[in-house]
């Protein structure tokens, strides 16, 4: 299992597609983690903490709408605990904008991800990603709603 914690439970259904999910999300969530508690260790034993729950409601995040934005709202509001515990900034353009202006700010402009890609990590479709990019944008360029 390179690159995914042993100590994540897996549950013993759908065990390979929690691995799979784990392996394919784990990097980009410790380089968000890290980027929001600006600390290393924190994003992981964040992340830890993120996917080890997940895991334990695998079966039931499977049956949502999407496991994706489930699991990326589990990382937001356990990087939101972190920072607000440990008296944090919570960075810049969560100071400024929604979390999810925020967020998809941090993946496509300061981890540099594609659009499309940033929108799957957070359980989005790439229009409404796009969309919500450019109202971030617009909302960091014009912050008091005028012309």
């Amino acid at each position: 299992m390179t690159g995914h914690d042993r100590r994540t439970p897996c549950p013993r259904l759908f065990r390979l597609e929690f691995a799979a999910f784990c392996e394919a999300n784990r990097d980009t969530y410790l380089r968000y983690a890290q980027v929001r508690l600006g600390d290393q260790t924190d994003a992981r034993r964040c992340v830890d903490v993120v996917l080890g729950a997940l895991g334990t409601r695998w079966i039931a995040a499977l049956g949502s709408a999407s496991p994706a934005a489930r699991a990326w709202g589990d990382l937001r509001a356990e990087a939101d605990r972190r920072t607000i515990s440990a008296a944090k900034q919570a960075g810049k353009f969560h100071a400024v904008l929604r979390d999810d202006q925020a967020d998809i700010m941090l993946l496509h402009h300061h981890l540099r991800l594609p659009v499309d890609d940033a929108a799957g990590f957070m359980g989005l479709a790439g229009p409404d990603a796009r969309a919500l990019l450019r109202g971030a944008e617009r909302d960091l360029h014009n912050p008091h709603g005028s012309p």
